[in-house]
């Protein structure tokens, strides 16, 4: 069968050997991290910290990070990996699993997972949740839950209206059209705990910032963020 349908790498599609998985060690090394497991206070903290001020401090945000630069002239090869992921002729979901386990593994030894009760995923609507046929949070998710033991919550948070895209927007716009995107149902049963809210790339932040301000009136519940990428130049 691997004669007749060969496994290859998701990004340059040569053939794997027997121990590389969706993409080859040549495309997962050209990956550029962004060293966020071995920063304090890394880029991630000062752009949310930059955020959670300029909407009055309210947020009990801890701690975030992204594994890898997504952009032409530092992460070319993680942007071919999310955008064939997504928008391939195929889409790939496991993809995101993959890339997801490989990522916690690396951040294994930071802080960002250590006292992490839930990971949430952010939420597609349903709509384009049914046109795609998958969230690719939720299987970014399923790798770090793989590799951490940590459980994942897809029913609490939900999206309730869509949005335009909105990758070329500019914060403020993105920011408006991102506000009441999201509802928490039953959030008594976030009281006290820790949420990770995983997304697959970080840009302006403000769907990541949307989410985290309906966490805010939760008793005792903070949020930390973890993407794949983080488009940065």
């Amino acid at each position: 069968m691997d004669v007749l349908v060969p496994s290859v790498c998701v990004v340059c599609e040569r053939k794997l050997v027997q121990e590389e998985h969706v993409l080859c060690s040549s495309c997962l090394s050209s990956i550029v991290r962004t060293e966020h497991a071995l920063i304090q206070n890394n880029g991630i903290d000062m752009l949310f910290a930059d955020l959670v001020k300029n909407v009055g401090g309210s947020v009990r945000y801890q701690h975030g990070g992204a594994w890898g630069f997504y952009n032409s002239n530092r992460g070319q090869t993680l942007r071919t990996l999310i955008e064939k992921g997504k928008y391939g002729s195929r889409p790939f979901p496991e993809v995101f699993e993959h890339l997801g386990y490989l990522a916690a593994l690396e951040f294994v030894d930071s802080d960002l997972f250590d006292d992490i009760d839930l990971l949430v995923p952010v939420p597609l609507h349903p709509h384009r949740l049914r046109k795609r046929g998958f969230n690719q949070a939720e299987w970014i998710c399923r790798g770090i839950s793989r590799a951490m033991r940590i459980p994942i919550d897809t029913e609490h948070l939900v999206r309730v209206r869509d949005n335009a895209h909105q990758a070329r927007s500019q914060f403020d716009q993105r920011f408006e059209n991102t506000v009441r995107l999201f509802q928490v149902r039953y959030p008594e049963e976030w009281k006290n705990k820790h949420v990770l809210l995983v997304d697959d790339v970080i840009t302006s932040g403000s769907t990541l910032l949307s989410c985290m301000r309906q966490l805010t009136p939760i008793r005792g519940c903070t949020v930390s963020v973890f993407a794949l990428g983080w488009a940065h130049n």
